[in-house]
């Protein structure tokens, strides 16, 4: 018989030992960064980490003066930006506090990423312990969950709150509480389960609306195998609802008023619900993230940080042994094909071309916080669910005939390693300029920043600004940034719009005659209005400054300050409005 003394040591050893050997996992997954943690982000793009770089030292910064953290015109000025429709992430930001303060907001960034998938994977392993009682199958589980295909798509496009993807196990855990187990403190269990769906509201909002829809889905399973208890546990399902409800409003009232009707917040679908679908070839056509790669990958929606819906053919072999063996696992398969289909979209896309075939997420697109979903991001309930089904069919071993044991090992054996990840991660150099210590030397309190070039959405530098402002420490607001948002004339913003000096700017840097003296007194009133009160020039590769600076000369009225490897602008013309606060 079992020792139940050793079970229990070796249950009580499975946390530390799951993430040991995740945290090891991460850092050689990981290892381009770590040479260069505070002068380089992990991602293949520099964007995205720049706007979560940027929002990780915003936390720090607003508590050490006062400030909105969920608000900010540091960015997009004077107009500003709302943090909860953009990568603000203002609860690792407070985790990662401490970094930030001590090694500078690059280092948590990179901490953060590599964390990310360590605390996702000893999440999965404590969330099955309900389900699965062995260590093995749990620490197996939890593995596949943190380093899925899912995981590294998501690792590779630097999306930080995506790959801290901890609500799901917690949801897992919750719907063992809720929907099995004698529910003996309904209230207890609907109030941990709105501090959950709090908590996850100032990391990522959209794993909120899919996590809720996903215990929905839970729910209605569980009723359709088990009609003959609904009656008996509807009563406690109801208070553990109201509870659940109660403690989500006191929490995130405040965070769920800016994302429905906020300030600034976008006024239209930030983007086609089509581009953020699962394409049905990426179930068996793994990307360059993956280290075994059986087929060559097509074209297929969305960008790689998109891609992360690869399955394969082992991987469904399992899926469908375990389901005709282990009882246990038809409902998390049943849910995990449900959140599949769901992550396909409204419409069914085969390398990237559509089938016209429509799927039951056009139902969701009109919906508040759901219409706004990626639904490829709901493949994270995918993965889970099949990492709960592998548990438990490698929890069944020890019930099997030694020669299906060993057919079925050596199955689950080549799944794993058709999931294993490629030396592919890549890093982004993300060290300031030289000017940018001088910076503080030049600025005065309150100063409001246009800058040539203005920042963009350009993955690939165009929101080097951000992190020049972070690096001079937050010694100015600027006019342009990177974010979701709006102004009067767009109901939908992800850089700030093209001023008339910024035309002009550009015009000049083509090498093109100089404008009339109308256009400069057009730029002039543009930053006027905007409040701007100095304009920073900073070279761009192959353009020649002087016609940009001679441009800015004339209409901001003022000579040039020079910097090492910038100018800076003292703007002479009286600003309209109110001065920056």
């Amino acid at each position: 018989m079992p020792d139940p003394t050793a079970a229990a040591a070796r249950s009580r050893w499975s946390l530390p030992i799951a993430a040991g050997l995740y945290l090891a996992g991460s850092l050689a997954l990981h290892h381009a960064a770590l040479g260069r943690f505070a002068t380089a982000t992990i991602g293949r793009v520099s964007a995205d980490p720049d706007a979560f770089t940027w929002w990780l030292n915003w936390l720090p910064y607003t508590l050490g003066h006062g400030l909105n953290p969920l608000l900010t015109n540091f960015q997009h000025y004077p107009l500003g930006v709302n943090a909860m429709w953009n990568t603000a992430v203002p609860l690792l930001g407070l985790l990662l506090a401490p970094v930030t303060l001590t090694a500078g907001p690059v280092a948590a960034f990179n901490t953060g990423m590599v964390l990310g998938p360590v605390v996702a994977g000893v999440a999965t392993v404590a969330a099955l312990r309900p389900y699965v009682r062995p260590a093995v199958p749990r620490i197996v589980a939890g593995a596949l969950y943190a380093f899925s295909p899912f995981q590294l798509a998501h690792l590779s496009a630097g999306h930080l709150n995506l790959v801290w993807a901890v609500l799901p196990p917690a949801l897992l855990y919750l719907a063992h509480r809720i929907f099995v187990e004698p529910m003996r403190r309904p209230v207890l269990l609907g109030a941990l389960t709105g501090l959950a769906l709090a908590l996850q509201t100032v990391l990522y909002t959209q794993t909120v609306a899919t996590g809720v829809l996903l215990l929905l889905v839970t729910a209605l399973v569980l009723a359709v195998r088990f009609p003959s208890r609904i009656r008996e546990r509807l009563p406690s399902l109801l208070v553990a609802g109201g509870a659940a409800l109660g403690t989500y409003a006191v929490l995130a009232g405040y965070p769920l008023y800016l994302v429905l009707a906020g300030p600034v917040r976008p006024r239209v679908a930030i983007r086609s619900p089509e581009y953020g679908s699962t394409d049905l070839a990426n179930v068996l056509s793994p990307t360059y993230l993956s280290g075994v790669r059986p087929v060559a990958a097509p074209p297929m929606l969305g960008n790689l940080g998109e891609q992360g819906g690869y399955l394969g053919v082992a991987m469904l072999a399992v899926l469908l042994v375990a389901v005709v063996t282990v009882r246990a696992a038809r409902i998390p398969a049943a849910v995990g094909v449900i959140a599949f289909v769901v992550s396909l979209g409204p419409t069914l896309h085969v390398a990237t071309r559509s089938t016209g075939v429509p799927l039951p997420w056009g139902l969701a697109t009109g919906l508040p916080l759901l219409g706004e979903v990626e639904p490829g991001r709901i493949q994270v309930f995918t993965t889970l669910a099949l990492a709960l089904v592998v548990a438990l069919f490698l929890a069944r071993f020890p019930a099997f005939p030694q020669p299906a044991r060993a057919a079925a090992l050596a199955l689950v054996a080549v799944a794993l390693v058709s999931w294993l990840p490629a030396d592919a991660q890549r890093v982004h150099p993300a060290g300031s300029p030289a000017f940018v210590a001088e910076l503080p030397a030049h600025l005065r309190a309150g100063d409001v920043a246009e800058i040539v070039p203005r920042p963009t959405s350009w993955w690939y530098g165009g929101a080097d600004a951000l992190r020049w402002q972070v690096a001079s420490g937050m010694a100015f607001r600027m006019t342009g940034g990177y974010f979701i948002g709006s102004d009067e004339q767009n109901a939908l913003l992800i850089e700030s719009p093209r001023n008339r000096y910024q035309d002009g700017a550009n015009w000049a840097g083509l090498g093109l005659p100089p404008l009339d003296d109308g256009h400069v007194a057009a730029a002039a009133s543009d930053l006027r209005r905007s409040g701007v009160t100095v304009v920073l020039v900073v070279p761009e590769p192959g353009r020649d400054p002087a016609p940009v600076l001679e441009w800015t000369r004339r209409v901001t009225g003022a000579e040039p300050e020079a910097l090492d490897g910038a100018w800076i602008f003292r703007v002479s013309i009286r600003a309209e409005g109110r001065p920056p606060p």
